[in-house]
């Protein structure tokens, strides 16, 4: 308690740190009142020639800071717009003596509608200021013209001004708005940069030059204007400094964050980014964001779905750009691979130690595939059926297939000394190799890349031969003649004979692996 007499409310404190940046767009009015004084006085002068300097003190009485620079004169229009900006800004100053969400929502509005709020305010400010020399008959042509240049070159300011305050902060805006909401869009008025860039420009070096300009064409006395084109001069620097700065930090600062977040994207770190403004770089994040998203979500399809469609296959699609999506013929060695008496055996298992039973079955028997260059087309229950093709990076397919089975008889021993298994299980593996058809299967609403012909019926059938030729891996002729050649001895293989299959009015020489 004596900590919160002493120093006052910690969180109240807090609270209005946030708040800071906030509160200093309320500067706004003095800000503004300086310029217009300043590119008032001067235009007077370029358009009135020496003559213009003697009746400006009464106008600027009237428009807003008047005088000499070393004097003030409070005039109408710098008066509404304190008022003006004191109405806007009050929520925040509610907020910091006690939170409400409704007084926070009010903020969020006026945020991201600042810039034509800002606008209207100058309007009315500098119509009202018009209104009192209007009425009392003072105004020219001359003076409007001025009051014009003094309009744009507040104008200018306010943006300026405004950039440069919520350009550099993160506090502010991440009090008000949550985590999620800052990875989207929000609904508000922006100006394009564009504009922003164009009107700091216009405004404080187009304009200063052109009555630099006309000064001169007027032949205007030295010691008229001197001390007013020195004021103008040195504001406008400074301006044009401050814009150089917003543009740092409102572009170049969120660009390179942006380039760096996509560095991490392409390593696959999926970091979103924060939008604090709705300008061209708040949609150019919104779309990173969205893209980071769309990334996301298709890296957890294919954790997810890969388990069970050929992820391989697509991948390889991708990669090697070489697959006709709608149909080729090619060459390839197919596997098929099936459980034993399955049937019995899953007799004795309820669905969910059915389920545990096969995945760790698979765990074991499908590395091999893959680690000899093959990939999984498909699961079918119990069976499993892979393809090795140089289109998918097999270029030794026959052999790399013989390989695999092989390493699948040594990875089901394994399986059974692990105890995962309610009994001992057998498999039977079939291998052929020859021509068949790779191609999209389905409808217009779900396709299947999947693999169809001779050869892999042929396949299947070798598949169903193991029981009946009390073996487990059995491979064609035509697959054994293509890849002895690079197995050598290290595989052994035992004839068959030749063996009638279904569906086949010829035999076909069979052989098995030792």
């Amino acid at each position: 308690m004596k900590n919160i007499i002493l120093f006052g409310d910690p969180e109240k404190a807090a609270r209005k740190e946030k708040m800071t940046e906030f509160f200093n767009l309320l500067t706004i009015p003095l800000f503004l009142a300086f310029i217009n004084s300043a590119f008032f006085r001067i235009a007077m002068v370029a358009f009135s020639g020496d003559q213009g300097s003697k009746d400006t003190n009464g106008m600027l009485a009237n428009i807003s800071l008047g005088g000499r620079h070393t004097g003030v004169n409070i005039g109408v229009g710098f008066i509404l717009m304190m008022v003006l900006v004191y109405l806007w800004g009050r929520p925040a100053y509610l907020y910091v003596r006690k939170p409400d969400e409704a007084l926070k929502a009010k903020i969020r509005v006026r945020l991201g509608n600042i810039y034509r709020d800002a606008f209207l305010m100058l309007v009315l400010a500098q119509g009202a200021a018009m209104a009192v020399p209007g009425f009392m008959g003072l105004l020219t042509a001359k003076k409007c013209a001025a009051a014009g240049v003094a309009f744009l070159a507040q104008a200018a300011l306010l943006i300026a001004h405004i950039d440069a305050h919520l350009s550099k902060q993160k506090k502010l805006i991440e009090s008000l708005y949550t985590p999620e909401e800052l990875s989207r869009l929000r609904p508000g008025f922006s100006l394009p940069i564009y504009i922003k860039i164009s009107s700091l420009v216009f405004a404080f070096a187009i304009i200063p030059f052109l009555l630099i300009y006309l000064l001169f064409l007027n032949r205007v006395p030295w010691d008229v204007f001197a001390e007013d084109l020195g004021m103008l001069l040195f504001l406008s620097g400074v301006l044009l400094m401050t814009g150089v700065t917003t543009v740092y930090h409102g572009l170049q600062v969120p660009l390179d964050g942006l380039i760096a977040k996509m560095k991490k994207v392409a390593a696959g770190d999926y970091q979103r980014t924060r939008i604090y403004f709705s300008d061209e770089i708040g949609h150019l994040k919104a779309g990173y964001n969205e893209m980071v998203d769309g990334l996301k979500e298709r890296e957890e399809l294919q954790d997810t779905f890969g388990k069970y469609l050929s992820i391989e296959i697509a991948r390889e699609l991708i990669k090697n750009k070489k697959v006709n999506l709608g149909g080729e013929d090619m060459v390839a060695a197919v596997m098929f691979c099936d459980i034993r008496n399955f049937t019995p055996l899953s007799e004795k298992l309820s669905a969910s130690e059915l389920v545990d039973f096969l995945n760790a079955y698979f765990h074991y028997i499908t590395p091999p595939i893959t680690a000899n260059k093959g990939v999984i087309n498909k699961f079918m229950g119990d069976a499993v059926m892979a393809i090795y093709t140089p289109l998918l990076g097999s270029e030794d397919y026959a052999a790399d297939a013989v390989r695999a089975a092989v390493g699948m008889r040594k990875a089901l021993a394994e399986f059974n000394a692990s105890g995962k298994a309610p009994g001992l299980v057998d498999f039977g593996i079939g291998i052929h190799a020859g021509k068949l058809v790779g191609g999209n299967v389905g409808t217009a609403f779900r396709l299947e890349y999947t693999f169809i012909g001779d050869t892999v019926n042929i396949a299947s059938r070798l598949e169903s031969k193991t029981k009946e030729l009390n073996t487990d891996i059995i491979v064609s002729q035509a697959a054994l003649e293509m890849a002895r050649g690079s197995i050598g001895t290290s595989v052994s293989f035992a004839p068959l004979g030749k063996v009638a299959l279904k569906g086949k009015t010829e035999t076909m020489e069979l052989y098995k692996v030792v």
